[in-house]
């Protein structure tokens, strides 16, 4: 579809129309919007580049703050680690991902992908889990 509203009404009009005892897979869409409600309608896998994307061009993805751009100016003075769960942030702040991305380091876009990727498969166990209780 042309936007999110019209690949779920594809995806409400095709679905019942797959086998639901085979794996059925959404190739191209992996945001959290389109999987959240993907899901409800059956679909088992996602890929996408969505978040190495978005973490190559400096968007940092997180349980708290949701999407986030270390670049911004009002991140430059920000001691806080980016995401307390995320991978490796732990010892990482805001202002320093602040610096490397501003410094153009490569080691920027390293971390705030790897970050999402980690991001990407939490919010998957979480929907995993939804499934197993019932809650999906």
């Amino acid at each position: 579809g042309k936007d999110r509203g019209e690949l779920m009404d594809l995806l409400e009009f095709l679905m019942p129309l797959v086998p639901r005892e085979k794996p059925n897979h959404l190739l191209g869409i992996a945001d959290v919007e389109s999987i959240e409600q993907a899901v409800r309608f059956g679909v088992d896998t996602f890929d996408s580049c969505f978040p190495t994307r978005m973490g190559r061009h400096g968007t940092m993805l997180t349980k708290h703050r949701g999407k986030v751009s270390p670049k911004s100016g009002r991140f430059k003075t920000c001691y806080e680690s980016p995401d307390p769960e995320g991978w490796g942030m732990q010892d990482h702040t805001m202002a320093y991902l602040h610096h490397l991305v501003k410094a153009h380091e490569p080691q920027a876009a390293s971390l705030i992908t790897l970050s999402n990727i980690m991001y990407m498969n939490r919010f998957m166990q979480d929907i995993r889990e939804k499934i197993l209780n019932d809650e999906i």
